[in-house]
């Protein structure tokens, strides 16, 4: 009988071990070639920073509790780095691609950040911190998913959009850099960009030609938008004409479910909407991105602004155009006061 016991505590063993051998938590695993490509957002031809000829680069998706494997090869003629702007590094700052924890990749060379999205759920994204390259573009976003087991406090989308905004320079990030280190004050920007695209030509302010960008929607399906304001300097205020933005994330944390008609993402920023497409389907839809704080007036034409188009939409704008929708409501400090987190 003790023999059989022993052989039974045996197996007991050895089905934890496999188990746990057979049970980790999964990797995913990236190869990234970081170097400059030419593009004209802004009708300007310039370099901008891409990640496998992708700009803005590609987007990392994980589940809680995933291992991230992302092998960077800088073909840049400077050194670079990437952060991985709110998630947590626990124990493992160096992998946080900040100056200071991290060694920069020198040109030519390759680094292999290995980290764990341990705990975590939400919206987040990537870009490169050094030398003002971020003002270049290299930033993406990141995913990170509910385990299956854990609820998630709203219905499943039909959808999921990424959507980046944010400041943008025809100059490049080493004249801007070389600008800042001179004491001298970058200016006013050029435009607001909608996932690296300059906007729609609702004036004659637009140049022709510019490529912007279009979000293809179903009606009456709602879907979960995933906002980041990865510029260097501008507020901006993001809203969907017609549309209501049901805020229900932002950088990792669930919030209490609120509607706005638009709001303030500042520079770092993301945010999580539910948006229904509840509206006219015959028609397109303005999303725009424009400057806060500043001089409107002045500031007119820093303006990014994208279509939302619904699948049986016979195209053409409602009326009234992008700039006459005016963010209204709650002022930036009640807007900031009305963000509750479901923690």
């Amino acid at each position: 009988m003790g023999e059989y016991r022993r052989l039974l505590l045996l197996v007991g063993v050895l089905v934890v071990l496999v188990g746990e051998a057979y049970c980790g938590d999964p990797f995913v695993f990236y190869d990234w070639n970081v170097s400059y490509i030419d593009a004209a957002p802004l009708g300007v031809k310039q370099q901008v920073i891409a990640i496998n000829g992708q700009f803005p680069g590609p987007l990392v998706n994980l589940t809680t509790n995933w291992h991230a494997v992302v092998n960077v090869l800088n073909n840049l003629d400077e050194p670079l780095l990437m952060t991985w702007n709110g998630l947590q590094h626990r124990r493992n700052s160096w992998q946080d691609g900040v100056s200071g924890t991290n060694c920069p990749i020198p040109a030519g060379w390759n680094w292999t950040y290995n980290f764990q999205a341990k705990d975590q759920i939400g919206s987040f994204f990537y870009f490169p911190p050094l030398h003002f390259q971020r003002a270049a573009g290299g930033f993406g976003g990141v995913i990170v998913n509910n385990r299956p087991v854990i609820p998630v406090p709203f219905g499943t989308p039909v959808g999921d959009i990424t959507i980046f905004i944010g400041d943008w320079y025809t100059r490049s990030h080493k004249d801007l850099r070389a600008a800042l280190d001179a004491g001298k004050d970058l200016g006013m920007p050029d435009g607001v960009l909608f996932n690296g695209k300059g906007p729609y030509r609702y004036n004659n302010s637009v140049p022709a030609g510019i490529e912007y960008e279009t979000f293809n929607v179903q009606p009456g399906k709602t879907y979960r938008m995933r906002v980041h304001n990865v510029g260097i300097s501008t507020s901006l205020n993001f809203r969907i004409q017609n549309h209501n933005l049901l805020l229900a994330e932002t950088e990792g944390s669930y919030t209490s479910q609120q509607n706005y008609t638009n709001l303030d993402i500042h520079v770092g920023q993301s945010y999580s909407f539910l948006v229904t497409m509840d509206q006219n389907a015959s028609s397109d839809y303005y999303m725009v991105a424009s400057a806060r704080f500043v001089n409107t007036t002045i500031w007119s034409n820093v303006t990014g602004v994208a279509i939302l188009h619904y699948s049986n939409s016979k195209g053409g704008m409602y009326l009234p155009g992008p700039l006459d929708l005016i963010h209204k409501g709650l002022s930036n400090m009640d807007r900031s006061m009305s963000l509750k987190c479901l923690c």
